[in-house]
C-alpha cells in the first residue's frame, strides 16, 4: 500500500492519525488485560514473590533489544515494527494459557515484552514524526489517550472474565484468548491503514556524519554525543510505578479483602484522558521541564494515599492523582528525550527513554515482589513514593537552568 503524503504545515489531526488512534487502543486493550496475569500465577499456586521474579526475567530481552528497534524503525519504518510486534504478542499471550511450567511461562511473558517494546517504540515515534516540532509533545499525549482507553477497556473486561469462580482454567482461556485477538486486530487496522511518509523508512543520510559526509555515525557515537541526561532518571522511576497497575495492585486488592481493581482504572484513565484534552498545550506554554516535575509530584502523592486502603472506593483519590501525574510525565518524558538525537535517529531517541523505563520496570517487577513478600504492600508503597521523590529533585537540580527559566521554552 502506497503511503499517504507527509503532514503539512501545522496540520496534526487526520485521518490517518485517528486510524492509528483506533489501532493503538485495540492493542493497549489486550495489553492492558495482561494486568491479570498475576491471577494466573496464583492459580497455579505461586506468591508475589515468583510474579515478581517472572515479570523481572522477561524483561531482559527487552533490554537487550531496545536500542536495535530503534534503529530498525529508523531503517524499515513504522508499519513493519507494528506488524511484527503486534503478531508476536499475539503469539506470547495466546500461549501461556496452554502451559504451566514457570521457565516456560517466563519465556512466553519474555517473547510478549519484546513485542509490546517494539510496538510502543512504534507508537512513539509515530507521534513524534507526523506532528510539527512545536506540537510534537501534544501528538505524543494524544495518541497516548488511546493507551487510556485501552487501559480502561482492558483491565475491566478482566474483571468481568474474572467476576465468577476462578478455581478452573476455563476463564484464563478467555482472558488469553481475549487479549490475543486485540492485539491480532490492532494488527489488521494497521495493515489496511495509509500511514504519511514521515512514517517510512529514513531516505536521508543521519545530518550527523563523518567528515567525509558519506558515512553514517555508529549508534554509540550518536548515543554519547546526544546522550539525553536527566530525563532517563524520569523514565526509570515513572516506569518503577507502572509496575504497581502492571501486576501488583490486584493482589493488593486480594489481600486487603475486595476483589475488583475496576474503580482505580476508571478513575485513573479518564483523568488523564480530560486532563491531556484540557491541558495539552501545557508543555508547549509552561515548559516540558516544569510540566514534568509537577507530574512527577502528582505521582508520588498518589502513592501516599494507596498506603493503607482497606476498599475498592479508597483506590479513587490515588486513582486521580496517579492519572494526572502519567498526563503529564509522559509526553514531556518522550519529546525530552526523542530531541536530543537528530530526526535521523528519532527512533534510537525515542528507544533511549523506554529503555530506561524497561530497566525501571526491570527492577520494579524483581524489588516489589521481593519487597512486599518481605514488609508488605504499605511499605512498599511508601518506599516507591519516596523513589519517585528522590527522582524529582535530581532531575529538578540537573535542569534548574530549564526549571527558572523566564521564556518555557523547554
Amino acid at each position: 500500500m502506497t503511503q499517504a503524503t507527509a503532514f503539512e504545515g501545522n496540520t496534526l489531526y487526520t485521518r490517518q492519525f485517528f486510524q492509528i488512534f483506533a489501532a493503538v487502543i485495540l492493542f493497549m486493550t489486550g495489553h492492558s488485560l495482561q494486568f491479570h496475569f498475576g491471577q494466573y500465577i496464583g492459580y497455579l499456586g505461586h506468591g508475589v514473590d515468583t510474579l515478581g521474579q517472572i515479570l523481572s526475567i522477561s524483561m531482559v530481552g527487552t533490554l537487550l533489544i531496545r536500542l536495535q528497534l530503534g534503529r530498525w524503525i529508523d531503517r524499515f519504518g513504522c508499519r513493519p515494527g507494528w506488524v511484527v510486534g503486534t503478531l508476536l504478542f499475539t503469539l506470547g499471550v495466546g500461549s501461556v494459557q496452554f502451559v504451566e511450567r514457570l521457565w516456560l511461562i517466563t519465556i512466553l511473558r519474555m517473547l510478549s515484552t519484546m513485542a509490546m517494546a517494539g510496538v510502543m517504540t512504534t507508537i512513539a515515534v509515530f507521534a513524534a514524526q507526523i506532528a510539527p516540532p512545536p506540537r510534537r509533545a501534544e501528538s505524543i499525549g494524544t495518541i497516548g489517550l488511546a493507551g487510556f482507553l485501552g487501559m480502561i477497556i482492558g483491565p475491566t473486561l478482566g474483571d468481568w472474565i474474572f467476576a465468577e469462580s476462578t478455581d478452573s482454567i476455563v476463564p484464563y482461556r478467555v482472558f488469553f484468548t481475549a487479549s490475543a485477538a486485540c492485539s491480532l486486530a490492532a494488527c489488521a487496522v494497521m495493515i489496511f491503514a495509509s500511514l504519511p511518509e514521515s512514517c517510512g523508512p529514513a531516505r536521508s543520510a543521519s545530518t550527523d556524519t563523518t567528515s567525509s559526509g558519506s558515512e553514517q555515525v555508529s549508534m554509540t557515537r550518536v548515543i554519547l554525543k546526544h546522550w539525553p541526561g536527566s530525563v532517563l532518571l524520569v523514565g526509570l522511576v515513572f516506569s518503577m510505578v507502572f509496575c504497581l497497575q502492571i501486576a501488583f495492585l490486584e493482589r493488593l486488592a486480594e489481600e486487603r479483602g475486595f476483589h475488583n481493581v475496576k474503580a482505580f482504572f476508571l478513575t485513573y484513565g479518564p483523568t488523564a484522558i480530560v486532563l491531556r484534552v484540557v491541558f495539552r498545550r501545557v508543555p508547549e506554554q509552561l515548559g516540558r521541564t516544569r510540566t514534568l516535575l509537577g507530574g512527577l509530584l502528582l505521582l508520588a502523592t498518589g502513592l501516599f494515599f494507596l498506603v493503607g486502603i482497606r476498599s475498592e472506593q479508597e483506590l479513587i483519590l490515588p486513582a486521580l492523582l496517579m492519572g494526572a501525574g502519567h498526563c503529564f510525565i509522559f509526553p514531556s518524558m518522550v519529546d525530552l528525550s526523542a530531541e536530543r538525537l537528530p530526526p535521523a535517529h528519532r527512533g534510537m531517541g525515542t528507544s533511549l527513554i523506554l529503555g530506561a523505563g524497561d530497566l525501571g520496570i526491570l527492577i520494579g517487577f524483581f524489588g516489589m515482589g521481593e519487597l512486599i513478600d518481605a514488609r508488605g504492600f504499605d511499605a512498599t508503597l511508601a518506599a516507591l513514593g519516596i523513589c519517585v521523590l528522590i527522582g524529582a529533585a535530581v532531575f529538578g537540580c540537573l535542569r534548574r537552568q530549564y526549571l527558572f527559566r523566564r521564556r518555557p521554552t523547554t
